[in-house]
C-alpha cells in the first residue's frame, strides 16, 4: 500500500499528496511517483520515465473530445508558457480505456480521503 505525502512527478510539476493509495510498494519507495503526464502510467524512478516517455505514443486521454477553448495570452503567461493553448475535456469510457481510468483513480485518490472507486471502472465515464 502506498505511502501518505508521496510526491508526484507529473509532466513539469511536482505534487506534494495529501493521502495514500494503493501504488505497489515497490513504485512508492524512493517518496517520488513518477507518471507519463499523458497515459498516467506510473513509473519509481526519473530513469524509466525518460525512457517511456521516447516511446510513449499518447498525446491526449484516450477519449472523445468534447470541449475546446483557447486560452488567451495573459492566461498563458500566468503559468508560463508563451504562444497559442488550448483547454479540452474529453469523456473517456471506462470500459474502453480500463488501464487509463484505473490509473485516474489512483492519482484521484490522492487526493480524495474517502475516494474508494478505484478498479471497477468500466460502468463509468470519465470527464
Amino acid at each position: 500500500m502506498g505511502l501518505a505525502a508521496l510526491t508526484l512527478h507529473l509532466g513539469r510539476y511536482r505534487i506534494t499528496t495529501w493521502y495514500s493509495a494503493p501504488y505497489p510498494e515497490e513504485y512508492t519507495k524512493g517518496r517520488v511517483l513518477y507518471l507519463c503526464e499523458w497515459c498516467l502510467k506510473y513509473m519509481a524512478s526519473s530513469f524509466v520515465l525518460s525512457r517511456h516517455r521516447a516511446k510513449c505514443g499518447v498525446r491526449h486521454p484516450p477519449g472523445r473530445e468534447i470541449y475546446r477553448d483557447a486560452i488567451s495570452t495573459s492566461d498563458a503567461g500566468q503559468s508560463g508558457r508563451t504562444g497559442a493553448t488550448t483547454r479540452s475535456i474529453f469523456e473517456v469510457d471506462g470500459k474502453l480505456a480500463k488501464l487509463y481510468c484505473q490509473n485516474l483513480c489512483l492519482v484521484a485518490k490522492m487526493f480524495l480521503d474517502h475516494k474508494t472507486l478505484l478498479y471497477d471502472v468500466e460502468p463509468f465515464l470519465f470527464y
